[in-house]
């Protein structure tokens, strides 16, 4: 009797064995280290009184029960074993087996901005005016199959609408003006329930006397939104800087026209729009930006090239620490410029040279250099912003040992290495390999 009963303890010693383990491994970060201890004390005993025959069953039954105790106060929904648990275990497999996969073969990525336009989009904006019908409700929940959003935003007060804008002066009484910057902030979550919450943008609009705030999915264009809404002739001009050059555009004719303002909120760009309390101010559809395959395996085989589009970390690129000197934690999706030793230089005319040729492959850096408005490719630009990291390239610079250059297509609206500085090499990810949703004329291999 003793012999069966000794192995059927034996058993359940085993099964909480692999109780703990899982406890640990789900639940160690969570349980104060007292309560982790007591348990893989208890565990090594249990261990012990295992191999040893000669333990009183009585002892082997008190230490069972003093770790199953442990067991339940530590184990949360993990233990005692239920069906749900158990369910919820092979939901964790499948998600290991996933992200397995994830790090090693393929990796989704979503296209968060237009700075490889138009090889790839990120949110992108159609407009319409203020008092066009939206879509109807049917075609809007189509619609989120493509993941478009419709919004319709109505004013909160009656008067002129303004954009707020910064006007810095300098040498002979001239005036630069621009917009005013976004606000970074966190949103509300799903449907304004606090789940999920996530970065938003605030951008504010003058009407009247009154400033409104209006919330916009971080990284959006909405400059572009108020653009075309409320300056649609200049938006259609065709200029390399695109909507940079388009608002200068603007500020000069309103400048000539009396129409930049001072007022209580500071200098405003009124635009000879009115608007109503509670009638339509904006109306605009978001459509998401691509999602893609990220191919993880091919770089361990063969080197990146010059003219791959590839993915990589950010947070190792000091140019992109934030206020506070914290790394980026983002990745970044933009074109291969230039490999170790080459040299690049962005010509007058926007073309780009790379070892004092201009390049001749892929077909988006060659119509980029053709600056070929026409279809999109609006030309190369030698800087693009930045503080100390920046490397314009007026001047011919040779990338470094074990560094890339990266570009974006669209390099006007590209932060990227002229900005930043060179990506190292060990944080390279992937190339893009296949554009699954939504389904445009995108879909299909990545270019």
């Amino acid at each position: 009797m003793s012999f069966y009963y000794r192995r059927k303890l034996r058993k359940i010693g085993k099964a909480l064995l692999e109780s703990s383990e899982k406890i640990e491994l789900y639940r160690g970060d969570v349980l104060t280290k007292e309560a982790l201890n007591e348990q893989l004390e208890l565990v090594e005993q249990v261990r012990v009184v295992s191999k040893d025959r000669t333990t009183e069953i009585t002892q082997v039954e008190a230490l069972l029960n003093r770790l199953h105790e442990v067991l339940v106060r530590n184990g949360g929904k993990i233990y005692p074993v239920s069906v749900g648990t158990d369910y919820t275990e092979m939901v964790v497999m499948a998600a290991i087996v996933a992200g397995s996969i994830r790090s090693f073969f393929l990796q989704p990525f979503k296209i968060p901005t237009n700075s490889m336009w138009p090889t790839y989009n990120g949110m992108t904006a159609e407009v319409r005016a203020a008092d066009e019908p939206v879509p109807s409700l049917p075609l809007r929940l189509l619609e989120k199959i493509q993941w478009t959003w419709t919004y319709v935003i109505p004013a909160e007060a009656t008067g002129e609408i303004g954009i707020p804008i910064i006007a810095q002066r300098y040498g002979d009484n001239q005036v630069d003006y621009s917009l005013r910057s976004r606000q970074r902030i966190v949103d509300d979550g799903i449907l304004g329930t606090g789940i999920w919450k996530g970065p938003a943008d605030k951008h504010e609009i003058q009407v009247g006397t009154t400033m409104q705030a209006v919330t916009m999915p971080a990284d959006f264009g909405f400059e572009t939104v108020l653009l075309r809404t409320f300056f649609p002739e200049e938006a259609k001009l065709k200029l390399p800087r695109q909507d940079q050059d388009r608002w200068r555009v603007v500020f000069a004719q309103a400048a000539r026209d009396g129409r930049i303002k001072s007022g209580p909120f500071g200098p405003v760009l009124m635009t000879g729009k009115q608007a109503t309390a509670g009638q339509t101010m904006l109306n605009f559809d978001i459509l998401t930006g691509d999602m893609l395959f990220v191919d993880r395996m091919s770089y361990h085989f063969v080197e990146p090239s010059r003219g791959d589009t590839f993915v990589f970390r950010t947070n190792n690129i000091r140019g992109l620490d934030d206020a506070s000197g914290q790394p980026s934690q983002n990745y970044y999706v933009k074109r291969l410029a230039g490999v170790p030793g080459q040299k690049l230089r962005v010509g007058e005319k926007g073309e780009l040279f790379v070892d004092g040729k201009v390049v001749t492959s892929p077909e988006p850096m060659v119509l980029n250099s053709r600056r070929a408005m026409d279809k999109g490719y609006y030309g190369y630009l030698p800087e693009a912003g930045g503080d100390r990291y920046a490397i314009p390239l007026q001047q011919e610079y040779t990338v470094t040992r074990e560094h890339y250059f990266a570009m974006g297509d669209n390099s006007s609206n590209s932060f990227d290495s002229r900005g930043w500085g060179e990506v190292p090499a060990k944080d390279v990810v992937g190339k893009p390999l296949f554009i699954l949703h939504p389904f445009t004329s995108h879909w299909g291999p990545a270019k």
